[in-house]
């Protein structure tokens, strides 16, 4: 007889899996659609259209059965994340590899995991796929934006406001009702979407292309569908709505919401939005001065911002190539690390943690010489509690870990990659940005199958976030070793 608690968990992972599904018959059936088969694409057509069908389908049954389980804690909201990302990632794998698009089944992962978790890495030559394979790959970079906007914003409030660091923001800036609330996310994400594309398609650049990078770029996924990026098009234009296109990318998502409800004084108050202008401004100046390229003081500054914002967003357009010196590979590697603002797309280590830790540091050396002041630790008006600050220190230990573990792990199964590359490479994945800052680990380049699990592993780690991976690992070890040791199960504390 099965339990009510092991009833409830397998609706969990059935209704996981039927949003996986949903989202992958979405993607697969709108991209059979924009290419009607050809001599060239009827493989990859009938591939999406039966995927669509047959996902939508199973899909419509799992969604029914499981009944839409009601949520509650933060581990339920940890487990449907995580089950469904990675299903959606092994059913997209099945499809590359079905349409042909890829041939080994490492490598399709790599693709997938790219896709959902918007990284602007791929073994895949632009110019050679079909029209319908770009809009696949750039709607699933959409797609992977969007549900990472409902975790912080519509998953996440509903069962802790500790796990993510901008869920606060979705009671205090959009809707109580989780409806009203899904719908003034989805209406404001579709109205980027929307302004980026209008801005493409005047500046110059063609209707289709235009629709991918307004869907790469919105979610700062990076993917285009050209060999060179951005830089492909040659149009300072182009690269002006890009670089914009980025920014308001990595910014959190209820400064956007604020500006649509002209609550000035509130944006004006957030120090988080203050230190990522900050942080861009200096990035830019930076890349102005070291890279100089030979061109006017204009261009110059043109490729300098759109550098700057590519790294701080973790979107990964390129415009003129990032191979970087020694010196300037440590500074694009900071900039890449700390990512885009809490409640946006983009990855990183954020500038809301960045924040809270130098205020930190500040409150310690005021104590050293002052061991009797009192001084709170306030972002944007809220005061950070303790325990957020050592959650802050395990994640930031976590972080480089992670990191380091990756640069290592790559480094032993290539021996193309040097230590540099490794580390680039290595962290580049974990934040989701992408193109790594040299020759060997740009996009196009092909890795062998253990550099490729580990990648995928980076991204999705790097995507979900750490906490809610390590508890669902956790969580799911702890019950395998209680299973196979005939230990009565316990609950599990939220």
């Amino acid at each position: 007889m099965i339990s009510t608690s092991n009833f409830e968990a397998q609706r969990l992972r059935v209704f996981a899996v039927g949003v996986a599904l949903g989202l992958l018959s979405f993607i697969a059936t709108v991209s059979s659609l924009i290419q009607y088969p050809d001599s060239s694409s009827t493989r990859v057509f009938l591939t999406f259209l039966l995927a669509g069908i047959s996902a939508g389908s199973l899909s419509f049954f799992s969604i029914r059965w499981s009944k839409i389980p009601k949520v509650t804690k933060a581990s339920e909201i940890f487990s449907i994340s995580v089950v469904s990302v990675i299903f959606f990632i092994v059913s997209s794998a099945i499809v590359y590899l079905i349409a042909g698009i890829v041939s080994t089944l490492d490598a399709a992962i790599w693709e997938a995991s790219a896709g959902i978790t918007t990284t602007a890495v791929s073994g895949l030559e632009p110019n050679s796929l079909a029209s319908s394979v770009h809009i696949f790959r750039s709607l699933t970079q959409w797609v992977g934006g969007f549900c990472t906007l409902c975790l912080v914003f519509v998953a996440t409030p509903i069962s802790s406001r500790d796990d993510i660091a901008s869920s606060g923001y979705a009671e205090k800036i959009f809707s109580r009702s989780i409806r009203q609330r899904l719908n003034e996310l989805t209406s404001l994400y579709l109205s980027i979407t929307i302004v980026i594309f209008l801005g493409y398609f005047l500046a110059g650049m063609g209707a289709f292309d235009a629709i991918c990078h307004s869907f790469t770029t919105s979610s700062t996924g990076g993917l285009s569908t050209r060999a060179l990026s951005i830089g492909s098009f040659d149009s300072p234009a182009i690269e002006w709505v890009a670089t914009i296109g980025m920014l308001v990318g990595g910014l959190n998502l209820g400064i956007l919401w604020l500006v649509w409800k002209r609550k000035f004084t509130d944006i004006r108050k957030n120090s988080e939005l203050r230190l990522y202008l900050v942080i861009l401004v200096i990035s830019t100046c930076i890349f102005w001065w070291k890279l100089d390229t030979g061109f006017a003081v204009v261009t110059e500054i043109r490729n300098a911002f759109f550098v700057a914002a590519s790294l701080l967003s973790t979107t990964g357009y390129v415009n003129m190539g990032w191979e970087f010196t020694s010196g300037m590979s440590a500074v694009a590697l900071l900039i890449l690390a700390i990512g885009g603002m809490a409640g946006s797309t983009g990855g990183g280590f954020g500038v809301h943690r960045l924040l809270e830790i130098i205020k930190y540091l500040r409150r310690e050396l005021t104590l050293s010489y002052r061991p009797s002041a009192v001084r709170a630790i306030k972002v944007s008006g809220e005061e950070i509690e303790q325990r957020e600050l050592d959650k802050l220190h395990g994640y930031t230990a976590t972080f480089i870990f992670i990191v380091a573990g990756g640069a290592f792990l790559l480094s032993l199964a290539s021996q193309h990659l040097n230590l540099a590359d490794s580390i680039g490479l290595a962290l580049s994945s974990f934040v989701t940005s992408g193109p790594g800052l040299t020759t060997a680990t740009s996009v196009g380049v092909e890795h062998n199958a253990v550099s490729n699990i580990v990648l995928s592993s980076l991204m999705v780690i790097g995507r979900l976030s750490i906490f809610p991976i390590a508890y669902v690992v956790l969580f799911s070890t702890r019950n395998l070793r209680l299973g196979l040791f005939g230990f009565r199960r316990k609950t599990v504390i939220d």
